[in-house]
C-alpha cells in the first residue's frame, strides 16, 4: 500500500473512532437526561398527586392545588392532569377542567407551534380540558395542514358531551380519506343519538362521496338507529359502490323491516362476492320461507363467505329442515348445512 494510501485509511479510522465515541457519549449523555425526566416526574407527581386527589372529592381545595403550580411547570401540569381526566366524568371531571383553567393560556399558544406533535398535543389538551372555552382554537385545528392533528381535533370533538361540535367534525370528513372506516364510524357514533339526524341525512346525500356515506352508514349501524331503515333500503335501491353497498346492506339486516326484503333481493346474485355475501346475510334476516330456495341455492357459491352467509340465512328463514335434508342425502352443500345446524345449537 502506498503511503498516500496509508494516510488515508488511517483518517477514515480516524473519523470512525471519533464518531463511535460521539454516539457513545451522545447516549450516556441521553440515558441521564432520560433518568433526570423521570426523576423530575416522580418528584413533580408525589407534590401534586393526593392535593389534586383531594381537590377532586373536594373542590374547594383547588385554589390550593393551583398554588402549587410554578409558572414554568404549568405545561407538565397540565400533562399531568389530563392522565386523570381521561379517567373520570362528569364533575369530576369538571373540577380537574376549573383546576387547569389558569394555565390554558400557555398550552393556547402551542396550537401554532412549528412541531406537528406540540401543536396535537395542544389541541388535545385543549380539547379535553379547555372546552368550551378553547372551542375556536380546537375546531380551527380540524383545518391544520398535518392531517394528525386534525384528528386529534376530531377526536376532541367527537364526544357525547359536546354534541354541538358535531357538524363541524362532519363537514370535514373528506380530511380523513384513507383513514381506516370502521375507526371513523366508531369515533362519530361516540357522540351519541343526537347526531344520528344528521348522519342519516349524510346516508342520504348523494352528493357526498361514497365512502363518506359508507362512515355514516356504519355510524348508524354501531348506535342501532332504527329509524335509518328506510333511508338504508333507497341506497340499497341506488347505490352502485362496492363499499357503500355492503355496509348498508349490513345497516339494512340491523335496523330494517320485512318490507325492505325486495331492495335486498336485487343484489343476492351481484357479480361482486362482498355485496352479494352481505346481501345473502340481510335476506337470512329479513327473508322468510319464500327466500329458503334461493338462500340454499346460493350454498354453492364459488366464493366461501356468500356461501356461509346463505347457509346462515337458510337457517334463519325457516329452513332448518331443508338443511337437515341436505345433510341426510350427502349433497355437495351437506357438510356446510351440517356446520350451521350445528352452531350454538342450531341456532
Amino acid at each position: 500500500m502506498s503511503e498516500t494510501g496509508l494516510i488515508a485509511l488511517m483518517a477514515v479510522i480516524g473519523v470512525l473512532v471519533v464518531g463511535t465515541l460521539a454516539l457513545s457519549a451522545y447516549a450516556v449523555i441521553m440515558r441521564f437526561v432520560h433518568a433526570a425526566d423521570a426523576k423530575a416526574a416522580e418528584q413533580f407527581n408525589e407534590r401534586w398527586r393526593d392535593p389534586l386527589l383531594g381537590a377532586v372529592a373536594n373542590p374547594d381545595l383547588v385554589p390550593s392545588v393551583q398554588a402549587l403550580v410554578r409558572d414554568e411547570d404549568a405545561i407538565r401540569f397540565l400533562g399531568f392532569v389530563i392522565e386523570y381526566a381521561r379517567r373520570l366524568r362528569g364533575q369530576e371531571k369538571g373540577v380537574l377542567k376549573d383546576m387547569a383553567k389558569p394555565f390554558l393560556p400557555r398550552m393556547a399558544e402551542r396550537v401554532h407551534a412549528r412541531r406537528v406533535e406540540m401543536r396535537a398535543w395542544a389541541v388535545q389538551t385543549l380539547g379535553t380540558l379547555g372546552l368550551p372555552e378553547y372551542a375556536d382554537e380546537v375546531v380551527a385545528a380540524l383545518d391544520d395542514p398535518s392531517p394528525l392533528v386534525a384528528m386529534v381535533a376530531a377526536r376532541a370533538l367527537a364526544r357525547a358531551e359536546t354534541p354541538q361540535y358535531a357538524p363541524a367534525v362532519l363537514e370535514r370528513l373528506e380530511r380523513f380519506t384513507g383513514w381506516d372506516r370502521h375507526f371513523l364510524a366508531s369515533m362519530l357514533a361516540a357522540i351519541g343519538p343526537s347526531a344520528s339526524g344528521a348522519f342519516r341525512d349524510g346516508l342520504a346525500d348523494e352528493g357526498r362521496a361514497p365512502w363518506i356515506r359508507g362512515v355514516m352508514a356504519e355510524a348508524l349501524l354501531q348506535q342501532g338507529d332504527f329509524m335509518a331503515g328506510d333511508i338504508a333500503a333507497e341506497v340499497v335501491r341506488t347505490a352502485h359502490e362496492r363499499d357503500l353497498l355492503a355496509s348498508v346492506l349490513r345497516l339494512v339486516a340491523a335496523v330494517g323491516r320485512p318490507e325492505h326484503v325486495k331492495v335486498i333481493r336485487l343484489h343476492h346474485d351481484s357479480d361482486d362476492a362482498v355485496v352479494r355475501a352481505q346481501a345473502l346475510r340481510a335476506l337470512g334476516v329479513l327473508g322468510g320461507v319464500d327466500d329458503v330456495q334461493v338462500l340454499v341455492g346460493a350454498m354453492e357459491d364459488l366464493s366461501p363467505w356468500p356461501a356461509l352467509y346463505a347457509a346462515r340465512g337458510a337457517r334463519d328463514a325457516g329452513g332448518r329442515g331443508v338443511l337437515a335434508d341436505l345433510v341426510a342425502s350427502g349433497h355437495p352443500s351437506a357438510a356446510l348445512a351440517e356446520q350451521v345446524l350445528a352452531e350454538e345449537g342450531g341456532r
